[in-house]
């Protein structure tokens, strides 16, 4: 029915609209098209790597990690751009000590630099995880007794059904971090 395809696909573009306004505050043109393409592309990525014999791309670090960081450093231009004083003055918490502050930069510079890597990993993990638990149990099926393959088809089910949510929740994590990510660097 394509009345309640509209509604579906409204209801989804006003949730990403309401997340996207919750977390920055003064968001720019094009953000709201740019975090729901990267939700949507990891959600139809994480989705068709549940059927069989389909290559998962978000489950492996040589697509995640260019990935994230394609990101990272396109918010780390708009960070310097927008305001290159605020972003070499985040690097230095207020109030700390002179004798600290070159040490706290390095720190700082540090956790910049680890974040896509968070992004990659926690995608990575937890889609490789999915997948190699559902490829164990399929393959244990193969050697159960008939009696038993009932009770593992729907335990395996259940799996598949699990990993569709956890392949949504991955594609809001990550878009949700990308958006604090740049929150901070709008400030």
């Amino acid at each position: 029915n394509k009345g309640s395809f509209f509604n579906f696909f409204s209801t989804i573009t006003s949730s990403v609209k309401k997340e996207i306004d919750y977390v920055l505050k003064h968001p720019v043109k094009g953000s709201y098209i740019f975090i729901g393409s990267i939700f949507l592309l990891i959600r139809i990525y994480n989705f068709l790597a549940i059927f069989p014999f389909i290559f998962s791309v978000t489950s492996h670090i040589l697509v995640t990690l260019p990935f994230s960081y394609s990101f990272w450093i396109g918010i780390i231009i708009f960070s310097w751009v927008s305001s290159l004083k605020h972003f070499l003055a985040h690097l230095i918490p207020v109030g700390t000590p002179v004798m600290l502050m070159s040490f706290i930069v390095i720190v700082e510079v540090l956790r910049n630099l680890i974040r896509p890597l968070a992004l990659t990993f926690r995608l990575t993990a937890n889609m490789m995880a999915g997948h190699l638990l559902i490829s164990l149990i399929g393959g244990a099926l193969i050697r159960l007794s008939f009696r038993f393959i009932f009770l593992g088809s729907f335990i395996q089910s259940l799996l598949v059904i699990m990993e569709l949510g956890v392949s949504v929740i991955q594609a809001y994590v990550f878009s949700t971090l990308l958006m604090l990510y740049i929150s901070e660097g709008e400030h």
